[in-house]
């Protein structure tokens, strides 16, 4: 750590990358977290069961 601390610039940089990182990786895992309940959303769900029920129809009418 003394290495880090031998100029004021090095300081400044360590600062200035800290605050470029720092916030994306939380937004990174807000992200994920958002993201993940996805799957286990009512709303998703009957969404792509309704895609289902209009899939299945399409190919019932190409049948025909």
């Amino acid at each position: 750590m003394s290495l880090l601390a031998y100029t004021g610039s090095t300081w400044t940089e360590v600062v200035i990358t800290a605050s470029i990182v720092v916030p994306v990786v939380i937004a990174s895992g807000l992200a994920w977290v958002v993201l993940r309940g996805k799957a286990s959303d009512p709303d998703e769900q009957r969404w792509a069961r309704l895609d289902e029920q209009r899939r299945a129809a399409e190919r019932e009418v190409k049948r025909r």
